[in-house]
């Protein structure tokens, strides 16, 4: 069977329903958290035109981080609207465009200098000082003058984490089989660092035993892969259309399993699916035994995954089907999404993937 996609003659994909038994959430300082990250955005110059510019709005972070902290200190979500209009910059803009050596090189330079400068006593910017880096000063400004030594540790960390990924990213832009691309793709959409701000919006810190647990550490990464996967679902149509990327699930699955996207999207729905099972059944374990920082960490995970759809589904990042040379649609149509309360597969066996199937042992029998 011949499998290859031609965007040409491609007919948009329909998701099926998405197991998500999550209630939604929102900060009640919504519309006060996104002018200020615009305001920020303006500041620092964070786009490249006015045409990006207008994209960057379009797209919404104030409200995906408002949806993943609705119970958040306010002043400490607004640090984490701005960092998500900081971050996207980093990796729209500086990043993925490192596809040859010189290019790679360059962007190894910029993610040393980011962590060195996140690592380092905040120095405030110049006042005429714009970009990255300067954005980043202020940033980290601000979350030093809050957070904890450890909450720092853990943010620089989870930080060298997704740019490791990204790098890695770029140097094999194909990964040859389902294993190797789900590890990968749990580390560079980059869910460590967008809840490495939980504890510092909560202004608790979770405890060292506890936060490195296995258990937890497999509720993290289950969420983040499973988040990772719902992009690519809400971005397949763009992605095939528009980007011309071939690093997307529902496309590797169609080519690993020499089966046409229709079969394969329905393939990557009971994976993540599956996904949701286990951190659920995780979740439900885990709970009653952590302490309040925990919870509070465990919760926000779920609303990440929750925020991920509601947000993803009706923000122009996935759902203006257009290029970005030109100005976003004023108002695209959200994507079709229907949650369910029961999943395609609700298995509970570890997938064949030797990098992830340890997150299935930390259940109990």
């Amino acid at each position: 069977m011949n499998t290859t996609m031609d965007p040409t003659a491609a007919q948009l994909l329909q998701l099926p329903p998405l197991y998500c038994p999550i209630d939604a959430a929102v900060h009640p300082e919504l519309d006060s958290i996104d002018h200020d990250a615009r305001n920020w955005l303006d500041r620092y110059r964070l786009y490249t035109s006015d045409i990006d510019r207008a994209w960057v709005i379009a797209r919404n972070y104030g409200e995906a981080m408002a949806r993943i902290y609705p119970v958040g200190i306010t002043d400490r979500v607004v640090l984490t609207a701005r960092w998500l209009h900081w971050i996207f910059y980093v990796d729209d803009v500086r990043m993925e465009t490192a596809l040859t050596p010189d290019k790679l090189a360059t962007a190894m330079g910029l993610t040393s200098h980011l962590l060195r400068v996140m690592e380092s006593p905040a120095t405030e910017p110049a006042a005429d000082e714009t970009g990255p880096i300067a954005a980043l000063q202020s940033l980290m400004a601000s979350v030093q003058d809050i957070a904890t030594p450890t909450q720092l540790y853990r943010l620089v960390e989870a930080h060298r984490k997704w740019f490791h990924a990204i790098l890695w990213g770029m140097a094999a832009p194909t990964p040859a089989g389902l294993d190797e691309f789900l590890h990968l793709r749990m580390l560079n959409a980059g869910g460590a660092a967008s809840l490495c701000w939980s504890e510092i919006t909560a202004g608790e810190e979770i405890p060292g035993a506890e936060f490195h647990s296995p258990a937890m550490r497999a509720l993290q990464e289950s969420s983040f892969l499973m988040m990772a996967l719902d992009n690519d679902l809400l971005s397949y149509n763009r992605e095939l259309l528009i980007d011309k990327t071939d690093v997307n699930i529902v496309m590797l699955l169609a080519r690993l399993n020499d089966c046409p996207a229709e079969q394969a999207v329905q393939q990557a729905v009971a994976l993540r699916d599956r996904l949701t099972t286990l951190f659920l059944r995780l979740r439900e374990q885990e709970q009653p035994k952590l302490s309040a920082p925990g919870r509070a960490y465990v919760a926000d995970l779920a609303y990440a995954i929750r925020s991920n759809l509601d947000w993803g589904a009706h923000s122009a990042r996935y759902t203006a089907v257009t290029s970005r040379t030109q100005l976003p649609p004023a108002h695209p149509a959200p994507i079709p999404l229907t949650l369910t309360d029961h999943p395609s597969d609700a298995s509970t066996e570890p997938l064949p993937c030797p990098s992830i199937a340890w997150w299935w042992q930390q259940l109990r029998t």
